[in-house]
């Protein structure tokens, strides 16, 4: 007997576990020393001696696929994948209860591929409709493994292959715990054929064209944890990113029943989460198209033309969203019959985004306690939800338009009931109602805000450099412009009073003078200042010079957003000053400050440095003790 078998006998007499069956099994069929395989108690001697294969090189599949079925013939166990690149040519079939377990205790990064228990697969390149490279049956398991798909291209498109993992038919019990796979085409399939009680928690993976299919589960479904982003391939220009963005969908979910899910992520998919009448099979045979139900909560649905798109789900059951992110929008679909819940549910614009819900179908649709970001971004009157569905409810939102009198809700002719009640709308309460007028409507105790009456005359001047400091301290600014007081030759900063006629003059980089004239610019409809209206070059420093109007003395409350770092002066004093090395954006009261005002006018001026990027603006509104606004 050879000396590490002896050893390895004498480890398994009496046997603990079926896993020692595994690893002699392995080391009569691989050669590999008793050091490279997990202990009967799972604790692994030593990580240093890998499989022959270790290099990728050589084909494991035979050997694979032979420790598996030998696993199951003893009646079931676990078939430990020691640290190593094994390379698998064909397909696996993981039979009823069998883990396939590599090192990893959590789902990891998709770069480096290099560490841990990885499977290279390259079986079914141009067949999507191919046979998965993992099968798993009946209370069967993958876990701790990374797989990756060595002769996959980064192209428009890419290489087809076929799901990477797939239930077989009629399998109960399949899980996936903690694996990655780095660049699949499709990723796991749990829905072409029946998969009840499915369990997934610990999936990473960039799915180039389909993430999880689920399908067809009887019996409650759980996922969990799971994150679909494009760790192989972090470039946003790439042919890649085109092709998953026009074409990828991360979640496909068909009927199934109370599908509990948690902590879902995708991100730069043409659809976060697709919900169809996925296909059944009759009690004759015949195919029937029937949509599921089921409870989604901590999802977030990131960067998506759709994030949420519903063909269809079950009546009377419905789907739930709980305290979900989406970016951007909501597409329910004139067959739909069923309820479709959102719930403490955060909805994020996008510079193109239209309307943050599309609502069509006979099935009730629900926001509760949700709020929503910016939206009609073409200006073309869209409305944030809109509504041509027969039941809505909306209640205890908010929606936060970026500019008044934008719809918040807009009812089509198909509407037959609905509550608009207990919103805040500071843009206006603007709902548009053009159901018929017999349908049940009911709106009411919805708030909106006054006018902040941003201050909108204003005297300009500039542009001024704002070069890059090659060596700055932690924390300093890393732009010369912010810090540099290019108005000295009219008294500084602190006591500039900027007319039309006032001019100023510089010296440039190369030591040539410049000279600079003060212009009126006045703030557009929103209340932003847009500095590239006047100075179209970016990256540089400007002024704005204006007057506030105060009744009496009292401590003014002033508000505003800048794009990038600003400061501001009030009454001479600097009252405000904020720097990002990465700059900011204008929100609508991003900053707050107090400053003291005399009666009558009180000189204010605003300086913005811009970092670069599409915008270079401020908006600024002042407040009195009272709370009434000192600019209208």
């Amino acid at each position: 007997m050879w000396p590490m078998t002896e050893a390895l006998t004498r480890e398994c007499s009496p046997p603990r576990s079926r896993t020692c069956t595994v690893a002699l099994l392995l080391v009569l069929l691989l050669g590999i020393s008793w050091k490279g395989i997990a202990s009967a108690t799972d604790t692994p001697i030593s990580p240093s001696l890998r499989l022959p294969s270790g290099d990728g090189q050589t084909d494991l599949t035979r050997a694979f696929q032979e420790a598996l079925d030998s696993t199951a013939a003893a009646g079931g166990g676990i078939v430990s994948v020691p640290a190593g690149k094994y390379l698998i040519k064909g397909h696996l079939t993981i039979p009823e209860n069998v883990t396939l377990e590599g090192i990893w205790r959590a789902p990891v990064n998709g770069r480096p591929f290099d560490s841990g228990s990885v499977l290279l697969a390259t079986e079914g390149q141009g067949n999507a409709d191919g046979t998965p490279f993992i099968s798993m049956s009946t209370n069967s398991t993958l876990s701790g493994l990374t797989i990756f798909y060595p002769e996959q291209i980064i192209a428009n498109p890419p290489h087809a292959y076929p799901w990477t993992i797939q239930s077989v038919d009629g399998a109960d019990n399949c899980a996936i715990r903690n694996v990655t796979i780095v660049n699949p085409y499709q990723a796991v399939d749990f829905g072409t054929h029946v998969t009840g009680r499915h369990f997934i928690d610990g999936l990473y993976a960039y799915p180039l064209f389909k993430g999880l299919y689920i399908n067809q589960c009887y019996d409650v479904g759980r996922i969990q944890n799971i994150h679909f982003w494009p760790f192989w391939d972090v470039n946003p220009n790439s042919p890649l990113w085109a092709f998953t963005k026009e074409k990828g969908t991360a979640f496909i979910i068909g009927r199934t029943d109370g599908e509990m899910a948690v902590n879902l992520f995708s991100i730069f998919y043409r659809t976060g989460m697709h919900f169809i009448a996925g296909p059944t099979i009759g009690p004759g045979g015949e195919i029937r198209n029937q949509p599921g139900s089921g409870i989604y909560t901590n999802c977030y649905m990131d960067v998506s033309p759709c994030a949420i798109k519903v063909d269809a789900v079950a009546p009377d059951a419905g789907v739930s969203f709980v305290n979900g992110m989406f970016m951007s929008g909501v597409e329910v679909a004139p067959m739909n019959r069923g309820q479709v819940k959102f719930t403490a549910c955060a909805f994020y614009g996008m510079k193109d985004i239209v309307s943050h819900a599309k609502i069509e179908g006979r099935g009730a649709v629900f926001f509760e306690s949700c709020h929503f970001g910016a939206w009609d971004g073409h200006g073309d009157g869209a409305a944030c939800i809109d509504a041509n569905g027969a039941r809505l409810l909306v209640n205890g939102c908010e929606f936060n338009g970026i500019r008044r009198g934008q719809y918040a809700v807009s009812l089509g002719p198909r509407t037959r009931s609905a509550v608009i009640s207990s919103n805040l709308m500071p843009c206006g309460v603007n709902i548009r109602n053009r159901a018929p007028k017999n349908a049940g409507i009911e709106i009411g105790l919805n708030a909106a805000e006054p006018d902040p009456g941003y201050l909108r005359k204003w005297t300009v001047i500039g542009p001024f450099p704002n070069p890059a400091i090659p060596a700055y301290s932690p924390g300093q600014p890393s732009r010369a412009g912010f810090d540099t007081d290019y108005l000295a030759s009219i008294g500084g900063e602190a006591n500039a009073a900027i007319t039309p006629a006032t001019t100023v003059t510089y010296w440039d980089a190369q030591g040539q003078a410049q000279t600079v004239k003060g212009r009126t610019l006045e703030a557009n409809a929103q209340g932003t200042v847009d500095f590239k209206e006047t100075f179209p070059e970016g990256k540089q420093v400007a002024y704005a010079f204006g007057l506030v109007h105060s009744k009496r003395m009292q401590k003014g409350h002033f508000e505003m957003g800048a794009n990038d770092c600003p400061k501001v002066w009030v009454n001479g004093k600097l009252a405000f000053s904020y720097w990002s090395n990465e700059g900011d954006q204008s929100t609508p009261g991003a900053y707050a400050f107090d400053a003291d005002l005399r009666k009558g006018l009180n000189p204010i001026l605003v300086k913005v440095e811009d970092a670069g990027g599409r915008r270079w603006e401020f908006m600024l509104a002042a407040y009195g003790e009272d709370g009434e606004s000192l600019l209208k």
